[in-house]
């Protein structure tokens, strides 16, 4: 059976082995959760466990993800033979060294693709003031990118083209989803929680480094993730 559902938690309580499953235990009861079709876990509270059942989740080859109380990113438990020959990371770094703007550019051309069409959706449903969000970033970002340009330079790009996709939110979203500040620990509008576990369910799902990262240094990439920061 295909290793293809992932399993969230949003409650406290203790995780453990019961015969051949995963059991989660709280005051509401015990919930059962098969291995066979389990491909990770994400804890969204807190949860206890001990190492033998690490040890079962390892054996079955499920990914565990931890986030705190607040909702904040704590770490991954990956099984034992994810990581045994190194060959990914390796290879990750060669790609720094040698090609790291291209796919920075990659990247941040990538971005603008997929908030291009998420507005273009809105857009073809009569919210016409999104018309110089969608030019800008078809014709604008593409030119931009084409020139020569420093990591520092991409980066700003990409800050530009975050900052025009939350500033375009208030016409097509309730006013409780307008973005007009930085709030952490915890976040304090939904979509901001939602864009923390959306980031975290990419980046830690795959087997990559986040040493070597094409855009952000390795020590702001840490404080990011970290504070749990978009």
């Amino acid at each position: 059976m295909a290793k293809n559902h992932t399993r969230y938690i949003f409650s406290m309580g203790e995780l453990k082995r019961k015969d051949n499953s995963i059991a989660f235990v709280n005051e509401k009861g015990n919930f059962y959760i098969p291995i066979e079709d389990t491909r990770e876990l994400y804890c969204l509270n807190e949860v206890s466990f001990n190492t033998k059942f690490l040890d079962f989740i390892s054996r079955a080859r499920i990914t565990l993800h931890l986030f705190n109380y607040h909702g904040n990113y704590s770490g991954t438990f990956y099984p034992k033979d994810t990581y045994i020959s190194g060959d990914l990371t390796i290879k990750q770094s060669y790609a720094f060294v040698e090609n790291r703007l291209v796919i920075a550019k990659s990247i941040v051309l990538a971005i603008s693709k997929n908030i291009h069409e998420v507005l273009y959706h809105y857009y073809r449903h009569d919210t016409k003031e999104l018309k110089p969000y969608l030019d800008w970033l078809k014709n604008d970002v593409v030119k931009f990118l084409e020139k020569e340009l420093t990591i520092e330079q991409t980066m700003f790009i990409e800050g530009q083209i975050w900052h025009r996709f939350y500033d375009s939110f208030k016409h097509f979203l309730p006013e409780d989803f307008v973005m007009n500040k930085r709030v952490k620990r915890p976040p304090d509008k939904p979509h901001k929680r939602a864009c923390e576990f959306w980031k975290y369910a990419t980046l830690y799902k795959n087997n990559f480094s986040d040493s070597p990262n094409a855009l952000k240094p390795v020590y702001q990439l840490f404080a990011l993730t970290k504070r749990g920061a978009i």
